[in-house]
């Protein structure tokens, strides 16, 4: 295996490496290989056999290519000093804040 397929790191619990072709986040990508080795990886009975399938699917990830990611999104947030209850998360939540006089 490549370097570049040392960059590629995808779960094969992502449902963007799925590549069933009826149910896809992408809605295009088909190969059964790719659904194969995630189902072995669910039947793994050992870490080493986990790693070896995540291996396999990570290459065809690349060689198939079943999702191209398009960009990021990041949210900036600002809040005054007198507001406080500010949970960190990538969306704001209003619940438990409150602001001082």
């Amino acid at each position: 295996m490549g370097d570049h397929a040392r960059l590629l790191r995808i779960a094969p619990t992502s449902k963007y490496v799925r590549a069933n072709g009826d149910r896809p986040v992408s809605g295009w990508a088909h190969n059964p290989q790719i659904e194969g080795e995630i189902a072995a990886w669910y039947d793994a009975t050992s870490l080493g056999q986990e790693k070896t399938i995540v291996r396999r699917v990570n290459r065809l990830a690349l060689e198939h290519v079943p999702y191209a990611p398009l960009g990021v999104m990041l949210q900036h947030h600002a809040w005054r000093k007198n507001v406080s209850g500010i949970v960190q998360a990538p969306l704001p939540l209003f619940w438990g804040v409150s602001k001082t006089a």
